[in-house]
């Protein structure tokens, strides 16, 4: 590492990056992982320049804000594991980010997203693997499909938020609705 990227930052420098990951976070909750650096700038109440000064590009920006959202996502997925009953923990957990995602365009797109940065690509993983563990166990319990995956609910889950946002549906119970049809779709018959 160099002796630049060594030094820890400047008190400024730090306040800037935070004020940008939340300003970042908000906008790409209201409008998706496509709203642009300036409509962060401005939020944030910086300059393009200071962004960039922290992210040394959008790709960089929105794996800051999509780590946070897949942690959650894995958070969430995890606990579920402890829960005494699979298929309730997988429908829970279904509801939980239905809900969330009316109100927050950048979960499914954390979910879906192609970057290979190293953080993203870590938490996407992580988040991958606690789905399918929670798939898993509610097949192996008879409450989900016996081809059910964890990559059926990622895929079906980004699908619905996809069309649902392109729409501009921002609904919680229009969301929550498409949630227990996803679960529907995994629940064993």
């Amino acid at each position: 590492m160099s002796a630049v990227a060594d030094r820890p930052r400047r008190a400024d420098a730090l306040r800037n990056r935070l004020a940008v990951i939340r300003a970042a976070t908000e906008v790409f909750a209201e409008k998706g992982l496509e709203a642009g650096i300036p409509e962060v700038a401005a939020r944030a109440g910086v300059g393009r320049a200071t962004v960039y000064r922290s992210f040394p590009s959008k790709e960089h920006l929105v794996a800051a804000v999509a780590v946070q959202r897949l942690e959650w996502v894995t958070e969430i997925a995890t606990a579920a594991l402890l829960a005494p009953d699979p298929g309730i923990a997988l429908q829970s957990v279904i509801a939980q980010i239905a809900e969330r995602q009316a109100g927050d365009c950048s979960v499914a797109g954390s979910m879906a997203s192609d970057s290979h940065l190293p953080d993203l690509a870590a938490a996407r993983a992580a988040t991958n693997a606690a789905l399918a563990a929670l798939v898993e166990r509610a097949r192996d319990a008879g409450a989900a499909r016996p081809d059910a995956t964890g990559d059926d609910l990622r895929v079906l889950l980004t699908g619905v938020a996809t069309v649902l946002r392109a729409d501009g549906q921002r609904d919680p119970a229009v969301w929550r609705r498409y949630g227990r049809l996803v679960a529907d779709a995994l629940r064993a018959r």
